[in-house]
């Protein structure tokens, strides 16, 4: 008996001692709050190098309390030595194998740490990969990194990080991107640091405000002029100038490494008899595009440009080639995102673009959407397609991404994107569910499950509707489909089970909060359409009148307050802060029809409206609800030049007034029309003029949507029909010098009659 015990004393004394031995293996950097390691960098080290040993030097101390010494050379006092670049002890000690750009190697070798980095900032990447992989801290967005509190801090033996990125351009266009620290731990980059000239740059080039009236022939002939739409590429002294700007730009600039040589966003080409006869060739107007692009870049061959395939130079051309420094930047403006880019059946023009221009050159960049524009803050369920878009990406020889989100405003989980899409961009492979169960853990920390449940339920809504999503659409356009009421009472009770689950933890109930905005400016949205219904934002009187909801300016307010607090600076792409949000609000309140005598009355169409933007059908005219500011709300389109409509109104009442609204968008291509008259008749068949009135049609420089109310007046006559005509030439005013590929619309809304 005493035997066995003895055999099983040594046993566990073994086991202990295997155990003891394994950890004594491991490189102690702090034990108890106290160095045991000392950082060693170059002589003379570079920034990168300088940053990336005080990086290491603060998170150890944020994390334990110690602080690492930092010497040119080693002191002899620590037991383990970090080398941080290439120090004269780390090139007699390790041999490395070389890196690509931005690559990193992180390695324990014989007690040592070793830290090599590829050119730019590889070697600090690779600090960051050690604090995040081994270290335990996070940096989930623009504010403070999460950093663990320890007194102790080891290595295993065996350590060994290295990775080469696929991309050498990652960017994801998120608040968070503003944060200098998250870009360097998550490895990103910003167009702003690394382009001379950036975007649609061919006004920045050669100005219209400077050039245009002493040399139109600079600028794009057009609709039988010219205009200052685009440049004439074809023009000899619009390449010279494009050359000097370009010679003194890096002359200030010489670190930019990127210069942008592209159109401005519009349709307006220039369709001169030279760039015609060049892009007839060519198959399209990129042709004339890549050739000039092309000219430029010769002058400077130790530099970079880029130019933009969007929009009329989407098309690969067929024989012109961008030259060895020219990037050629993709875009999928034109694709719908229900499925990802590989799938989706509207994205088909895009895949075949890419893989033309991945046949016409090997320097690839893709300019992907990832927000909806029109409405940052609304849910837009593309989550699961970050991965699978990248991939794709990848697999088609694309080299750099810029993953355009919201900037610097918050949009539909906007944090979460930004952190899902740049652990992807650095690293294709990665697991995206244990990327996004690692977020919503850290960042919302007992309401996570439940926030998953969330976008589960969006995705799942998504699909099984069937919903078109487009990066231009908005609440109102979907609230038949993933935005419908009773999906919506979803979403808000997983919301609310997160937020019960987090209340005593201000830090995530704060970020639960902000991500509840999309559901309430969602319903806000929404409520401007649905007029005298449980979701809209007024009622119906005993009496039969209209009445705003009781609380609902509050409730506008709270919402305004509560976004300017999370970061909202902008609902869309346009703009609009949240102090013109509510503007908004109140000029819609004032402007509802409290007391129309023909609310509700269904009128009669001679002149279809557009499907495309169905509105209320054909009770917008009457429903109440007046149309904002968005062609897309409340409005119905028309395309003919004679739009009537007919209202059967109560007979035996005298009629004061009639009241109308027209927008003028000429971005969206919606105008005035010349004249509206009205009509009048007793038995629907014989009408007569009762009154009209002219729009002034020419705004030239405006380009801003606006409304215009028109008002005329019926002088107490009697009617049993009021017949509206709206009047218009069907062209487009001389002074638009947008593309002429599209004919002008007429927008009209609420039609009210005292």
């Amino acid at each position: 008996m005493i035997a066995f015990k003895t055999k099983i004393f040594i046993l566990h004394l073994t086991i202990l001692l295997l155990c003891l031995g394994c950890h004594a293996s491991d490189v102690q950097l702090v034990v108890d709050q106290k160095p045991m390691a000392e950082i060693v960098i170059p002589e003379k080290p570079s920034l990168t190098e300088k940053k990336a040993a005080l990086v290491l030097q603060d998170f150890v101390r944020r994390i334990t309390g110690a602080t690492l010494p930092i010497g040119a050379s080693p002191s002899g006092n620590m037991p383990h030595l970090i080398f941080i670049g290439r120090t004269a002890s780390f090139k007699d000690q390790r041999r490395m194998i070389p890196l690509k750009a931005e690559g990193y190697d992180v390695s324990v070798f014989k007690g040592n740490l070793y830290f090599n980095g590829g050119s730019g900032q590889g070697l600090l990447y690779g600090v960051y990969e050690l604090i995040e992989k081994q270290f335990g801290a996070r940096k989930y967005d623009q504010g403070p990194a999460t950093v663990p509190q320890k007194p102790d801090l080891s290595l295993p033996n065996d350590l060994h990080l290295r990775h080469e990125p696929d991309f050498v351009y990652r960017e994801s266009f998120y608040p968070p991107s503003a944060d200098k620290e998250y870009l360097d731990w998550h490895h990103l980059q910003r167009f702003e640091d690394l382009w001379g000239l950036w975007g649609h740059s061919f006004f920045k080039i050669i100005p219209p405000e400077k050039y245009f009236q002493d040399h139109p022939e600079y600028f794009a002939w057009s609709n039988g002029r010219r205009q200052a739409t685009q440049l004439c590429l074809s023009n000899p002294d619009v390449q010279r100038l494009a050359i000097s700007y370009i010679k003194d730009q890096i002359a200030d600039n010489p670190d930019a490494l990127y210069w942008s040589i592209a159109p401005m966003d519009n349709e307006g080409y220039c369709r001169c008899e030279k760039c015609a006869g060049v892009d007839s060739v060519e198959g399209g107007p990129q042709g004339s595009l890549i050739r000039f692009v092309n000219a430029v870049a010769a002058k400077f061959p130790d530099r970079f440009f880029t130019t933009l395939a969007y929009g009329y130079s989407s098309k690969a051309p067929k024989s012109i080639r961008p030259a060895k420094n020219v990037y050629i930047i993709l875009s999928t403006i034109e694709a719908t995102r229900s499925r990802s880019l590989l799938y989706d059946p509207n994205a088909a023009s895009f895949r075949n673009q890419l893989v033309q221009w991945s046949k016409t050159t090997p320097n690839l960049f893709i300019w992907n959407y990832t927000t909806q524009f029109t409405s940052y803050l609304n849910p837009f369920p593309v989550y699961d397609h970050y991965q699978a878009d990248i991939q794709y990406f990848l697999e088609n020889g694309v080299k750099g991404v810029f993953e355009q989100g919201s900037g610097e405003t918050i949009s539909d989980l906007s944090s979460y994107a930004s952190y899902i899409q740049a652990k992807i961009l650095w690293d294709p492979s990665l697991k995206a569910k244990d990327v996004e169960a690692d977020f919503l853990q850290g960042y919302f920390g007992p309401g996570s499950g439940s926030v998953k449940d969330y976008i589960g339920q969006l995705i799942t809504a998504r699909d099984e509707t069937s919903v078109r999503l487009d990066i231009y659409s908005n609440p109102i356009a979907n609230r038949k489909d993933y935005l419908a009421p009773g999906w919506m009472e979803k979403y808000k009770n997983a919301l609310s089970k997160a937020q019960d689950a987090v209340n005593a933890n201000s830090k995530y109930a704060e970020r639960i909060r902000t991500l509840s905005l999309g559901l309430e400016y969602a319903e806000l949205e929404q409520a401007k359409s649905y007029g005298a219904h449980a979701s809209g934002y007024f009622t119906i009187s005993t009496d039969g009148h209209l009445q705003i909801r009781p609380g609902w300016e509050d409730r506008v307010q709270h919402f305004v307050k509560n976004a300017q607090k999370s970061g909202v600076t902008g609902f869309s792409e346009l703009g609009g802060a949240p102090v013109e949000y509510l503007k908004d609000w109140a000029d819609i309140l004032q402007r509802t029809s409290h007391n129309s005598l023909i609310f509700g009355v269904k009128p009669v169409f001679s002149t279809p409206y557009l499907p495309d933007y169905p509105a209320n059908g054909e009770m917008t005219l009457t429903d109440g609800v007046p149309g904002g500011r968005d062609y897309s709300y409340n409005w119905l389109l028309f395309l003919d030049n004679q739009v009537v409509i007919t209202f059967p109104v109560p007979h035996n009442i005298s009629y004061s007034e009639l009241r109308t609204n027209f927008l003028f968008d000429p971005r969206h291509y919606v105008f005035l029309p010349d004249e509206v008259v009205i009509e009048g008749s007793i038995n629907g068949e014989i009408f007569t003029p009762v009154g009209k009135q002219q729009l002034a049609a020419s705004f030239p420089g405006k380009i801003m949507p606006e409304i215009y109310p028109v008002s005329i007046l019926l002088n107490g006559q009697q009617f049993s029909y009021l017949r509206i005509k709206v009047l218009s030439g069907g062209l487009l005013p001389e002074w638009f010098e947008g593309s002429r590929h599209r004919k002008p619309l007429v927008a009209l809304d609420e039609v009210s009659i005292k």
